[in-house]
């Protein structure tokens, strides 16, 4: 049989060279059906073992709930790959099983499987572990005190270790293999900074400050509002708070009335005139506790309700108040008026100061200038002066 396919090409090769029209090189292979089932037992192999590997499926149980996936799903890529790292794709077994056949050496069912590849998609798995993650990741939730004055429970978190997930599927889908993948993982506790226990603790009174106002006028209308809304507002330790952002959140539905405020300069009628006061005892209520303010202005002029350099001035767009709670437990602003007083008091954990007093107080350097500082006492004795500003007014 050899001896006549050498036969053939010589002839084919004899016209060609004698130049005979219409005839250049041609190869014709001739094929018995021993080598045309051997082709066949090759394109088998191949498609057995990728369709085996491409039926497998991936379960994994978070908490005894099972997530199941196919090749598919996680877009497994099934390849072949030849001794020379040529690459087929699927469909493309006839073209590998003639490679193969090509180099005239027998081969195993079992050397030709090996030549089935896996390749994760690692744009598809990240995809899986997002979903996992956004499922039983949760987050720790700390007690709080709400703007209402009640007490709303901590609640527990939950982790889910991911990474692990995600080493461990992406390692089994680039290795070829028949066996489905299982494993089951469980999330473990996170549990919340403050416990509800710990936020029942905040009973104690550790500050307070007063200022009085005519109640009976739009001004004070406007105080009545901006305390009801600072009432009840709770930091954690590293929490902070924006003035602005508490007094004018008109979600309560209530509004500002027009009274005085102050504008370069003059005193003119303005929504929300008076609420100033607010921020400036709150202020006061704040150095009581030993917590300077991340920022405070003062106003522009002297203000009747307070010392020179004590003030704490807001002014939308502009001048803030923002108090972050510098101390390592709860604090809770509690704003109250009655008749012509407003106080303001800073409640915490007992001990919350540590034995510490603080004593905000100005000197009047002019009539339009004050220095301000925070006299720090343990055990009634000074134990150091924190400067706090030097204001100027018009």
């Amino acid at each position: 049989m050899k001896s006549y396919k050498r036969l053939l090409l010589i002839l084919f090769m004899l016209l060609a060279a004698a130049g005979i029209s219409g005839i250049g090189y041609l190869y014709i292979e001739y094929r018995s059906s021993q080598d045309k089932e051997t082709l066949r037992s090759i394109q088998q192999t191949l498609s057995a073992t990728a369709d085996a590997y491409q039926n497998r499926t991936v379960t994994l149980t978070i908490d005894g709930r099972p997530h199941s996936y196919t090749m598919a799903e996680l877009g497994e890529r099934i390849y072949y790959q030849d001794a020379r790292h040529t690459t087929y794709e699927r469909g493309e077994e006839s073209s590998l099983a003639d490679a193969v056949f090509r180099t005239g050496h027998t081969m195993t069912g079992e050397e030709i499987s090996r030549m089935v590849q896996c390749e994760a998609d690692e744009k598809k798995i990240g995809a899986v572990i997002k979903n996992l993650s956004d499922t039983y990741n949760t987050p720790a939730k700390n007690s709080r005190i709400n703007s209402k004055g009640n007490l709303i429970a901590s609640e527990q978190g939950h982790r889910l270790d991911t990474e692990a997930i995600q080493t461990s599927l992406t390692a089994y889908l680039n290795k070829p293999t028949a066996d489905n993948y299982s494993a089951s993982y469980r999330t473990s506790a996170i549990e919340p900074d403050w416990s509800t226990e710990e936020v029942k603790k905040v009973t104690h009174v550790i500050s307070r400050y007063s200022t009085f106002f005519v109640p009976a006028n739009p001004r004070g209308a406007n105080i009545r509002i901006a305390a009801s809304r600072l009432d009840n507002t709770f930091l954690l330790p590293g929490e902070s708070v924006s003035f602005l952002d508490i007094l004018y959140d008109d979600s309560d539905g209530k509004s500002y009335k027009k009274s005085g405020a102050f504008f370069k300069g003059k005193v003119i009628q303005a929504e929300g005139g008076g609420i100033c006061q607010v921020s400036t005892t709150a202020y006061g209520a704040t150095l009581l506790a030993g917590i300077i303010p991340v920022k405070r202005y003062p106003h522009s002029m002297p203000v009747s309700y307070s010392p020179l350099g004590l003030d704490a001035a807001l002014s939308v767009g502009g001048k803030d108040l923002q108090i972050k709670n510098t101390l390592d437990v709860p604090i809770l602003f509690q704003a109250k008026t009655k008749g012509s007083r407003l106080t303001i008091q800073i409640k915490s954990c007992k001990n919350a100061l540590k034995g510490f007093r603080y004593r905000p107080r100005a000197e009047k350097i002019s009539d339009k200038k004050a220095k301000s500082y925070l006299d720090v006492y343990k055990k009634g004795k000074k134990k150091k002066t924190i400067f706090l500003s030097e204001d100027h007014y018009d």
